[in-house]
């Protein structure tokens, strides 16, 4: 799984870090990578770590890379997302300077508590990293207008302060807000996600292991659904 870092020397590593079906290889994809995009109402397409080098049509170079939906839901494979955590664990180790972004998907402005559960498993789980960015993909219209004028990033953030989560690396500055989209975003859409991201500065990233903490950020998320907690 370990990837020969040498072969990306000065390229910045781009990595999108989310739940299936979210559109992180949609994205990718607007900054020129060619991943297979796709939806299931089950669990998203892909399937295992897959990368491309690219440069943008500003010049810079990017080292894009595409990793499953974390927490996934196959009835067929009660193990995929202790798996998908730890290609995640084992990619964000390879020694490359990335870029990290949370892709989320608000539901009726809401925020799904696997999203929180895998941004808080991650955030606790960094030693060493770049801020990580945040993403909010598919928002619906109706909906744009409240999120991008309210202090959305805030209010996630807030929820994540009051759960005990590591803030350290969580960045601070307003979200990219993406609308509803078919498989292909528009040429402007593509230009404003080319400048978000390289408006991060990489860095090497170390992470311990996610599986156990995870799992645990999910089972205290349902014990707080059932009992109101």
């Amino acid at each position: 799984m370990t990837i020969n870092n040498s072969l990306f020397t000065g390229r910045t590593s781009v990595i999108l870090v989310g739940n299936p079906g979210v559109g992180k290889s949609t994205i990718l994809n607007a900054l020129g990578g060619d991943f297979h995009t796709g939806f299931s109402a089950v669990s998203g397409l892909t399937r295992d770590v897959s990368t491309t080098n690219v440069t943008t049509p500003e010049g810079d170079k990017l080292r894009l890379i595409d990793i499953p939906g974390i927490f996934d839901s196959r009835v067929d494979d009660d193990r995929a997302t202790e798996r998908h955590l730890d290609i995640l664990r084992q990619t964000l180790n390879d020694g490359s300077s990335y870029v990290i972004f949370f892709v989320i998907t608000p539901r009726n402005g809401r925020i799904d508590p696997s999203d929180f559960a895998v941004m808080r498993t991650l955030l606790d789980n960094l030693e060493q990293s770049p801020v990580v960015g945040l993403i909010l993909n598919q928002v619906k219209r109706h909906q744009y207008d409240d999120i991008q004028s309210s202090n959305y990033h805030a209010k996630i953030e807030q929820v994540l302060r009051d759960a005990g989560a590591n803030l350290k690396f969580f960045n601070k500055k307003r979200p990219l807000i993406l609308l509803d989209h078919p498989e292909e975003f528009s040429l402007s859409e593509e230009r404003a996600i080319r400048n978000y991201v390289v408006s991060f500065q990489p860095a090497q990233v170390y992470v311990h292991r996610l599986v156990s903490s995870f799992l645990r950020r999910m089972y205290e998320l349902m014990l707080a659904i059932v009992f109101g907690a």
